[in-house]
């Protein structure tokens, strides 16, 4: 019998093994099959995503050099300049140019243009003069079709890619543009976005590598795409998706094994210890007689309990009554040793499994025993109690507990203190249990570590320990602990000394609280006080107070340098008579020496606004977190970086010239240049104009440095933004801003004295040739000009920007519909020959709801018939503002006017915001306008967009018609409209209205 039970506990175990190995090894193979499937499937799906991105990518390039090649002018002074702005701008909008080369009909090399940003190229300014062939490549044909050369430079070890052909096959006196590739650069960067470091690739050209990554395997997993066609050069693509470093069908296969064997193994334990349970259970009958507390057995019987086996030592404990309790069930039992709701507690346990303990006073004189300690736990269907003879311990604990309850019930009641007793050594010699609520130690530890436990003890300890030993009581101190976490907690400590009868000190004693929440809100609401809370950074008030302490450092220590006082000054005494300690001279951390200067460096981020319109606050307040994020990059931790307004920040670099500035502020502009922000599926591109000004003695006051940092951040914008401009003292520098301020008082004036003239301008209908202007309603625009002290005009180019950047735009919008509105009430004859009064409105106003509200109001309130005012608003800032344009354009089209959508074609020129957009008349901007008699591409877009328009239900006007010859073609078109020069200058609109009224009274 043994022998054959010795043989299941081997063989069951090992068919369990051979069986789940079979079942794991066929589940390994399955996946590897399905795997290398999946391998060709994704690399055959990414390799045609690749082909698609780089066709996209060489089309959008060569209708780019086509563009170009088509808006050549004809009567250009300066072709090389024209060419050279052209090409930047182009190569500034589409990466990937390595040159545009231009070429004039004698085949010479006039201008090499490339790109702005650092790249490799093989041509450069060297070749202007040489022939075409200099270049690489030679164009024999004067055709519209390109010409494609690949070749090699072993100078940059790259690819080059060239195409070109004649600016204009019907006028070949033009000449040639070239445009130059940077194979490896383009293919490095679209591959290594589109296709990651997962997949082996190559890509071939005449049987040459253009580009690689990894090395193939032969596993049959390798796909070729057919030929495609890459800046006209037929190319081949090849694909690989990479082997998972870890083989799942292996894996499978070896995790499979493990487990089986794993689980074979604990099979064949349980088996084994089956075999054994025998002996255990002989073991534990031997254990349980040698044991010294009695072990009793109960068996479930109905709602009650019966023993069924006891130890000897039951016998011991229940001397004389043994016989009699083995005859009674355990309700019995209880009831004859008093022992309360213990049946209770047993079928508590039996449902539960949760042991059950306690200690029971038993009055039953027949047993020896005054106090047992009781504990009941499950034991398979049965329930096992071991009781044992408590009963001198327990009374001597009994008593002990009493008398420690009534002090600790007065100690451990006060929340967050504790009490404690120090020798007259300052040595803890008792704290209460209070300690280790706080502190997380137990009280006798604390008082024999205490020591180390302290971090940081007051200043004023000596003056302390000097009044306790005088009987004197100090004023509570804060102490600083590690708790048992290692946390610090602040424990403020109340000290009273216990004297003697001959007054010499015993003891000291006291109440101890912890004080750290109540600091850490103290130090939160000190610090929400002077930080930004969307960033983090200093604030605005904080800053100030930063920047007037760094100017009075800086006077220090140039007073120190040059004053009678050559190291520091110790103290000085104020007008009050209290002695104070001097601002001791700012020292920089690296170096050890004083500084007398510093910079400041005033940043307003380029393009926030349009984050904040196209997606609203929250898309905003995550912009300037990561922005500061950036900032903070480039700072030392002892410089200065704070937020003072809604976009801008300062940077205060402390101990640094101008010289050592320059270059954390290069690599700051080039990390917010390279930075991008992403957002509900939109990029956005980002940049600082930051104007920077240097902080020395002769600095006046902070009030000033903020302005004349303002003032040169200002013209880092003018001069393109993204960019420093370094503000200067000099006379030029202080002229410039002397002009500014002076238009800007210029501005404020015309608002408060109406200083503004309104000017107008005819929209002419073209669909009659011969007929009469007097004939039709007149539809002209009003034009706003101002004039300066002089009396000369000031270009609106000047002072609309001004206007903007010192939010007054909203209120010079209202200046003129107001006073269009009063002239053209006070006109009402010339009034009935009006049909449509133009009024451009800025985005700032589009995007008010004050203003609307204004305007509004101004309709309703007005004789002048709402059909007659039309809003003109731009394309751009009808785009940008999408919801607030539809918004504005509905409530002031409810009431009767009109809308026209200026500038069409030089913003966003997407139909799709035409049609979602509701306005009657669609401007067409003059650059497509003006040479629409000679250029094609012109004239075929002003088709295009007259077509949809009109398909619409929406009339149109082309601006800037400079002649008789445009007028024509416009009407040839059947443009609704012109505007310009040739059909009407613009005069003062009182003009205008008063020649009206003459020509109706005459």
């Amino acid at each position: 019998m043994f022998k054959q039970m010795n043989h299941r506990v081997y063989a069951l175990p090992l068919m369990l093994f051979i069986f789940l190995a079979v079942l794991f090894v066929s589940a390994g193979v399955y996946i590897k099959k399905e795997e290398k499937s999946a391998r060709i499937s994704k690399a055959q799906s990414v390799a045609e995503q690749v082909m698609i991105s780089l066709e996209v990518f060489s089309t959008e390039r060569i209708q780019a050099v086509t563009n170009l090649m088509r808006t050549w002018p004809s009567f250009e002074p300066n072709k090389k300049d024209w060419f050279n702005a052209q090409s930047m701008s182009l190569m500034g909008m589409q990466r990937g140019f390595s040159s545009l080369v231009y070429i004039n009909a004698d085949r010479r090399i006039e201008w090499v243009a490339t790109p702005p940003v650092a790249a490799k190229t093989r041509i450069s300014n060297a070749l202007i003069g040489k022939p075409m062939a200099a270049v690489g490549m030679t164009i024999d044909a004067v055709t519209e079709t390109f010409t494609s050369t690949l070749t090699f430079s072993e100078l940059t070890q790259h690819h080059y890619i060239l195409i070109g052909r004649s600016i204009s096959p019907q006028e070949p006196e033009h000449g040639y543009i070239v445009a130059g590739f940077d194979v490896q650069t383009i293919l490095g960067v679209m591959l290594g976005e589109l296709v990651g470091p997962q997949f082996n690739f190559e890509l071939t050209a005449q049987e040459e590598v253009l580009f690689q990554s990894g090395e193939f395997v032969s596993d049959g997993t390798q796909i070729t795409l057919p030929e495609f066609q890459f800046l006209e050069r037929p190319i081949s693509l090849s694909m690989q998706s990479q082997l998972s470093p870890y083989n799942p069908g292996m894996l499978v296969i070896a995790v499979g094994l493990l487990m089986s064997v794993l689980v074979s193994y604990i099979f064949h334990k349980q088996l084994k210890g089956a075999v054994r349970l025998s002996d255990s259970q002989q073991r534990y009958v031997t254990a349980s007689e040698a044991s010294l507390d009695a072990l009793l057995i109960y068996q479930p019987n109905e709602d009650d309990y019966v023993l069924v086996e006891s130890n000897s030592h039951s016998a011991f404990i229940f001397k004389g009554v043994i016989e009699k309790l083995k005859a009674m069930t355990l309700a019995q039992q209880a009831q004859f040793l008093a022992l309360g709701d213990i049946l209770t507690k047993v079928a508590h346990v039996a449902k539960t499994g949760t042991p059950y303990e306690a200690y029971v006073a038993v009055e039953n004189k027949e047993i020896t025993p005054d106090w047992l300690k009781v504990q009941v736990v499950k034991a398979g269907d049965n329930i096992a109690i071991t009781v044992r003879d408590v009963s001198e311990r327990f009374k001597a604990q009994q008593d002990l507990a009493h008398s420690e309850e009534r002090y600790r019930r007065l100690v451990d009641g006060m929340r967050r203190h504790f009490v404690y007793t120090k020798k007259s050594n300052h040595r803890f010699a008792y704290v209460s249990a209070g300690v280790e609520q706080l502190l997380g130690y137990e009280p006798d530890d604390f008082c024999n570590n205490e020591p180390k436990f302290v971090r940081q003890i007051p200043d004023e300890t000596l003056e302390i320990r000097r009044l306790i030993a005088h009987g004197q009581k100090p004023s509570p101190y804060l102490v600083r602990y590690a708790n048992h976490q290692g946390r610090e907690c602040i424990i403020e400590f109340s000290d009273t000394p216990i004297l003697d009868e001959n007054k010499r000190i015993i003891a000291i004693e006291g109440i101890a609280r912890d004080v750290t929440e109540e600091l850490a809100l103290q130090e939160k609401v000190t610090f929400q006080a002077n930080h930004d809370q969307l960033t983090g950074l200093l604030n605005r008030y904080a800053f100030d107070a930063t920047l007037r302490n760094i100017l009075k450092e800086i006077r220090v220590v140039d007073f120190l340098d040059t004053g009678p006082l050559k190291n520091e000054i110790s103290l000085v005494k104020e007008s009050t008579g209290q002695i104070q300690p001097t601002i001791q001279p700012q020292t920089s951390p690296q170096t050890g020496n004083t500084s007398k200067e510093s910079v400041m460096c005033f940043i307003d981020m380029d393009r926030f606004k349009l984050v904040n319109d196209s997606c609203g606050h929250p898309a905003g307040d995550k912009l300037l977190k990561e922005v500061a994020g950036i900032f903070e990059n480039h700072v030392r931790s002892y410089d200065l970086l704070a937020r003072i307004g809604g976009d801008e920040f300062c940077i205060i670099f402390k101990n640094q010239c101008i010289d050592d500035v320059k270059k954390r502020l290069d690599n700051l502009l080039e990390s917010i240049s390279s930075y991008r922000f992403f957002y509900d599926d939109k990029m956005f591109f980002i940049g600082a104009s930051i104007g920077v000004i240097e902080i020395n003695a002769n600095t006046k006051s902070a009030e000033s440095l903020i302005k004349a940092a303002d003032n040169a951040c200002y013209k880092a914008k003018q001069l393109g933004r993204n960019r420093y401009v370094i503000h200067s003292d000099s006379d030029n520098q202080n002229a410039i801003d002397d002009n500014e301020n002076s238009l800007l008082q210029i501005l404020h004036r015309a608002l408060q004295h109406d200083g503004f003239e309104l000017f107008s301008q005819a929209v002419m209908p073209l669909c009659h040739k011969n007929a009469s202007k007097t004939t039709h309603l007149q539809h002209y625009e009003i034009l706003l000009r101002l004039r300066n002290e002089a009396g000369s005009l000031v270009s609106p180019g000047l002072f609309i920007p001004l206007a903007e950047r010192h939010g007054l735009m909203s209120k010079v919008d209202m200046w003129v519909v107001k006073n269009t509105i009063r002239i053209l009430e006070a006109h009402p004859s010339h009034l009935d020959n009006v049909g449509k009064v133009a009024i451009n409105l800025s985005g700032i106003t589009l995007g008010d709801d004050v203003a609307l509200q204004k305007i509004a109001q101004l309709i309703q309130s007005t004789t002048v018939p709402a059909e007659k005012i039309c809003f003109e608003i731009t394309e751009t800032t009808a785009v940008t503002n999408l919801n607030a344009a539809r918004d504005f354009i509905s409530t002031l089209r409810d009431l009767g006017c009109s809308f026209a959508l200026d500038d069409f074609g030089a913003g966003m020129s997407s139909f799709t915001y035409l049609k979602n957009l509701d306005v009657d008349y669609v401007k067409i901007d003059g650059s497509f306008v003006r040479n629409i008699v000679y250029d094609p591409i012109d004239r075929a877009t002003v088709t295009a967009i007259n077509n949809i328009a009109h398909s619409m239900g929406k009339k149109t006007v082309a601006e800037f018609v400079v002649d008789e010859a445009t007028t024509d073609v416009l009407r040839e078109l059947q443009v609704d409209f012109g505007q310009g020069f040739a059909l009407d200058k613009p005069k003062p609109l009182a003009h205008r209205v008063q020649w009206r009224v003459k020509l109706a009274s005459a």
